[in-house]
């Protein structure tokens, strides 16, 4: 999270940091992201940066936090749209969700963003460790997710610890699904959008019915 300095700038201020290193974070990812650049765009001195955020890491973490402020409120809208019923809300949110990665405005943020996932150790040891720190952030999250769940609709009485495992199932999913994504845009393949979403259908298929006689 961002230091107390960081939020008592003025807002104008506080934008231009923001817009700065989604700009910088959007050109390489953010294991490969260059703070100087960032404080040339965001026309700060170099020492300040460090007044507001621990690192480069801290940052882009603000900033992606900041982004999935609108899904969290989306999943909760689809849950009570589908009466709790999670594999009904699950496709219609994974295809809004894709819809914004894949922006022509916020593509290459997300698109560095998970590559840095995929790949860069030192990144996802960073965003663990400081997940750690901020027990109640990860502990929001998985409420967030859970909030307005028909828990009647579903075979196994969850426990907290079972219930983050099937939490962690179906974002791994989408991960997978929107890897197909990027996966297929490079190859130059049709409709890269269709076939990341068929994809996440069958997981979520297979997650929800079962693949056994």
């Amino acid at each position: 999270m961002p230091k107390q300095t960081f939020f008592n700038l003025p807002e104008e201020k506080k934008q231009r940091l923001l817009q700065a290193g989604f700009d910088e974070f959007s050109r390489v990812p953010a294991d490969e992201a260059s703070i100087s650049n960032i404080i040339k765009l965001a026309e700060i001195p170099r020492g300040s940066f460090y007044q507001y955020f621990e690192d480069k890491f801290d940052l882009h973490t603000y900033l992606l936090e900041q982004r999935t402020k609108y899904l969290q409120n989306l999943w909760v809208k689809l849950l009570r749209e589908n009466d709790g019923d999670l594999f009904a809300a699950l496709p219609v949110f994974f295809e809004r969700f894709l819809d914004e990665i894949v922006d022509e405005h916020q593509v290459n943020f997300w698109k560095n963003t998970f590559s840095s996932f995929r790949s860069a150790a030192l990144t996802r040891k960073k965003v663990i460790a400081r997940q750690n720190k901020q027990p109640n952030l990860v502990h929001n999250r998985g409420d967030i997710f859970k909030k307005e769940i028909n828990f009647d609709l579903l075979k196994i009485d969850f426990s907290d610890e079972t219930f983050e495992l099937l939490r962690r199932q179906i974002i791994t999913m989408m991960m997978q699904s929107i890897n197909q994504y990027f996966f297929s845009q490079k190859l130059g393949e049709d409709n890269p959008r269709q076939k990341a979403l068929d994809q996440f259908d069958i997981l979520i298929d297979w997650l929800g019915n079962g693949i056994r006689r």
